[in-house]
């Protein structure tokens, strides 16, 4: 006899996580003159935390900091709707617009 009501209830993973506006411009002023060749372990230590706070998923926390500088790219080009996609595969990308 199962005495747990919630033994077959899979856990649902969310597939889609939207960046704030206020993250997007909190990377944009702590990145502004600083080029990727400038870079240290200071600087990724604090785009972690900045990121962290915002996402609360550990796989889209770890997309978003390993693909940092293709979202870099989407943030200088002014894109400030910038969305983390996950797939029922698990692949993830970038969507913009």
């Amino acid at each position: 006899m199962i005495n747990n009501p919630n033994w077959n209830q899979p856990k649902i993973k969310p597939y889609l996580h939207q960046l704030s506006l206020e993250c997007i411009e909190e990377i944009a002023v702590f990145m502004e003159g600083v080029t990727t060749d400038e870079m240290d372990c200071d600087t990724c230590l604090v785009i972690q935390e900045i990121l962290s706070d915002e996402i609360e998923d550990d796989e889209f926390l770890e997309f978003a900091i390993k693909n940092f500088s293709e979202m870099m790219g989407y943030i200088a080009k002014g894109n400030l709707n910038i969305r983390i996609h996950r797939d029922i595969t698990g692949e993830m990308w970038f969507g913009v617009g």
